[in-house]
């Protein structure tokens, strides 16, 4: 397993989109969509790679002058459990550090909020529906280690 930064024009992008699809909206029926969303050609795109298969991606979106927002992780389901999404988490986060981000949010759906809690990211909200689905803003204060 190796971690790659990818851009929207790699061959990954696809497979990254295509991961993204099947574990976040093909379960609420929600067709594919091959329109990129205006942030993504400016985001940061972590994928993990086993092999030349994508079987994970985080994507940060650059917000303000030192802080952003990590869009949900996604893990193909072969590859959840096994431990590998808290390492692609830090690499992200080593790799934000390094380009000055100090500060970075996220919106959990409610079974990931422990795993981030564990990442030392914290509560910020009650419950809030994002897309139809109940999630809970995180937030994470980054120090250069």
């Amino acid at each position: 397993m190796k971690f790659k930064f990818i851009k929207t024009q790699q061959p990954e992008y696809y497979q990254e989109c295509m991961l993204r699809w099947e574990v976040q909206h093909k379960p609420f029926g929600v067709p594919p969509d091959s329109n990129l969303f205006p942030e993504e050609e400016n985001s940061l795109h972590l994928v993990a790679l086993e092999g030349k298969e994508v079987v994970g991606c985080v994507i940060f979106h650059f917000k303000s002058e030192g802080e952003g927002e990590i869009e949900p992780m996604t893990i193909s389901s072969t590859y959840k459990g096994v431990g590998f999404g808290r390492k692609l988490v830090h690499a992200l986060e080593k790799a934000l550090i390094a380009r000055g981000i100090r500060q970075v949010v996220l919106f959990a759906k409610e079974e990931a909020v422990n795993f981030y809690h564990h990442l030392g990211y914290h509560s910020e909200s009650q419950k809030i529906v994002k897309f139809g689905i109940p999630h809970i803003a995180m937030k994470k204060l980054l120090a250069a280690s």
